[in-house]
C-alpha cells in the first residue's frame, strides 16, 4: 500500500532517513538534504518535495521515496529512497558482519512505480536519479524501466589541496542578468541536445554565477553553489578555451577563496572529459562515478471537442490525445 506523507508517519520517515538512498547527488553532498523536513514543508507551505509512504500488506516492511520537482519544463528527480526489510520473512543471514540488508525490491518498485505515475500526472516528463555506477541501485532502477542517458564524474577539493596560487588568475565577473541571453547560448552550444533533455541549465543567480569574457565574447560560465557542508560547481567552458581550463578554475577558487573553507565538489558530465586535466592541475582529485538514469514519462489527455470526429469509412467516435 502507497499513500502519501501524512503526520502519523513522522516516526517512521524520521528512523527510514538513516538508512536510505539518496538520489540527488548536488543535495547530499551541500548539506540541503532533509527527507523529514523537506516532507513536512511540503505538507504546509509547499508542493515541489511530495513523498510517499508504502507499507507491506502482509509483514512489517515499510519505506518511503521524496521527489524534487522544479516545474514541469524541467525533469524531476528522486531526492531519495529508504525501505527497511519485513522482520517477519527476513533472513537470519540478512545481516552480514554488521553490513545492512540487501535492498527491498518490492518496495523499490513499488515506491518507483508510483513516483513516475506522480510525475507523469503533473505533466513532467522526465523522472531523473543519480546512482553509483557500481552500486545495487542501479539493476533495480533498470527494472523499473530507467535507462543510463549519461554519467558523470564527481572531482573534490579540499582547502588543503588548493593550489589556486600558483597560477595568474584571469578577471572573472560576477553573472548578471545581462548575461542570461549569451550563458544560455553557451550552454545550448556546449552541451549535448539530448543530454539538454535531463541535465538543464543550473538555476542562475547574480550570487551564484561567474562569467568569462575575452574579446567581448563570453567564453566560459561558471556555477557556484554553496551549502552548508560544501560548494556545488558545475563549469561551462567554450571548447575553444579548453587551453585556459585550468587557469578558469583557478580564477574561481580565486575569487572565492574566503569561501572555500568546505569541500568543493565538482560535477564534470563524461561529454566534459577534457576538463578532467585542468581540474587536476588545479588541486582536485578524483571522487567517484555515476550514472545518471532517466524514465520518460507520458501523460495521456482526452480533449473536448466541438464536434465529434467520425471516420466516414466506420462511424468510430475518434479521441484526440497528446504525449
Amino acid at each position: 500500500m502507497i499513500r502519501p506523507f501524512n503526520l502519523r508517519d513522522l516516526a517512521l520517515v524520521h528512523r527510514l532517513s538513516e538508512h536510505g538512498v539518496a538520489l540527488h547527488t548536488e543535495s547530499a553532498l551541500t548539506g540541503s538534504l532533509y527527507p523529514l523536513r523537506e516532507a513536512l514543508a511540503n505538507m504546509f507551505v509547499r508542493s515541489d518535495y511530495p513523498t510517499y509512504v508504502w507499507k507491506a500488506n502482509e509483514g512489517s516492511a515499510t519505506g518511503f521515496i521524496q521527489l524534487f520537482l522544479r516545474d514541469t519544463n524541467q525533469p524531476a528527480y528522486i531526492m531519495y529512497l529508504s525501505a527497511a526489510p519485513d522482520t517477519a520473512v527476513a533472513s537470519p543471514n540478512s545481516m552480514n558482519n554488521g553490513n545492512p540488508p540487501s535492498i527491498n525490491e518490492t518496495a523499490w518498485l513499488e515506491l518507483l512505480d508510483r513516483a513516475v505515475i506522480e510525475v507523469g500526472q503533473r505533466g513532467i516528463h522526465n523522472l531523473v536519479a543519480e546512482v553509483n555506477e557500481t552500486g545495487p541501485e542501479l539493476p533495480i532502477l533498470r527494472r523499473a524501466g530507467f535507462a543510463v542517458y549519461m554519467r558523470q564524474d564527481l572531482w573534490v577539493l579540499s582547502q588543503a589541496e588548493s593550489r589556486r596560487g600558483e597560477m595568474m588568475p584571469l578577471q572573472l565577473s560576477p553573472y548578471s542578468k545581462q548575461d542570461d541571453w549569451e550563458v544560455q547560448l553557451l550552454y545550448a552550444n556546449t552541451v549535448p541536445r539530448l543530454v539538454q533533455l535531463v541535465d538543464p541549465m543550473p538555476p542562475t543567480t547574480e550570487q551564484e554565477g561567474w562569467v568569462l569574457r575575452e574579446a567581448g565574447e563570453l567564453s566560459a560560465f561558471l556555477h557556484w553553489h554553496q551549502g552548508d557542508t560544501a560548494t556545488w560547481l558545475r563549469l561551462f567552458i567554450h571548447p575553444n578555451a579548453e587551453a585556459q581550463a585550468d587557469e578558469i578554475v583557478a580564477s574561481l577558487l580565486h575569487m572565492n577563496q574566503e569561501k572555500v573553507t568546505l569541500p568543493v565538489y565538482c560535477c564534470l558530465p563524461r561529454y566534459q572529459s577534457w576538463l578532467q586535466g585542468g581540474l587536476e592541475r588545479t588541486g582536485f582529485r578524483f571522487w567517484g562515478s555515476q550514472a545518471v538514469m532517466v524514465k520518460h514519462t507520458v501523460q495521456h489527455l482526452q480533449r473536448s471537442m466541438e464536434k465529434t470526429a467520425v471516420l466516414e469509412t466506420g462511424g468510430i467516435p475518434v479521441r484526440n490525445y497528446e504525449a
